[in-house]
């Protein structure tokens, strides 16, 4: 039993960048932008006031908003990439995660702890389970970035849309068209959607169960360890 007296200490451990914190919340304000313009785009839900003008193209401003967001998530995503592979603190930390990944024993360990069944110190910056889901968010992101360069290509074919055009059409091909790249597209969004209150959940469940070591770093960087005596 502790003593009145005594007090918890705990160690701060950098894991998050600057840069990585700053691009997280980039994509995800560009993420709930993209929905409701895609939502739009595919099947539009507004139409503007009658004018007897024909200058209210409000399709028109909603597929290019769509378009730079699109195109600001295809930056962000790139450069998530490039840090994973390339920034200190990721190599440290995220890099790690593989080997829990790919080890039975930390499998085990993790289904424990969401059971309720026991802890879990994870080496890298996520455990097994976590790190599957968020390798596969990124497979997902970039599904949907190039299923989006399709679709913007079909529209405008010349400059940088020619250039995708060129390049992803066996991808469209595959895909059985431009009606098939789109139902993919489509999907993909809804996959997000789904994605995002699981996530939302589990931080706060995870953080809940342990303080100072999930919700912190998005924020400050830091997290806060528990320091066994």
């Amino acid at each position: 039993m502790k003593n009145s007296n005594e007090q918890d200490i705990f160690a701060r451990f950098y894991r998050f960048s600057a840069e990585i914190r700053w691009l997280h919340w980039l994509r995800a304000l560009l993420i709930f932008a993209l929905i409701p313009t895609g939502f739009y785009l595919a099947k539009p839900f507004l139409s503007p006031g009658p004018d007897l003008e024909p200058v209210n193209f409000q399709n028109a401003l909603v597929r290019f908003w769509h378009v730079v967001f699109g195109f600001g998530l295809a930056f962000v995503t790139i450069m998530r990439i490039f840090l994973f592979f390339f920034d200190r603190y990721s190599r440290r930390y995220e890099q790690a995660s593989f080997r829990d990944t790919i080890s039975p024993g930390s499998w085990g360990r993790q289904l424990k702890y969401y059971l309720l069944l026991g802890s879990f110190k994870r080496q890298g910056a996520y455990g097994p389970l976590q790190h599957v889901f968020y390798l596969g968010l990124m497979i997902l992101l970039v599904f949907q970035i190039l299923t989006g360069f399709i679709l913007h290509a079909a529209n405008y074919h010349e400059g940088l849309g020619g250039v995708l055009g060129k390049l992803l059409g066996p991808l469209t091909v595959w895909m059985g068209g431009l009606t098939g790249v789109s139902h993919f597209h489509y999907i993909a969004m809804w996959a997000m959607i789904i994605f995002i209150p699981i996530h939302i959940y589990m931080v706060l469940w995870a953080a809940n169960r342990t303080p100072g070591a999930v919700i912190e770093p998005i924020f400050s960087g830091y997290s806060f360890n528990k320091i066994e005596k």
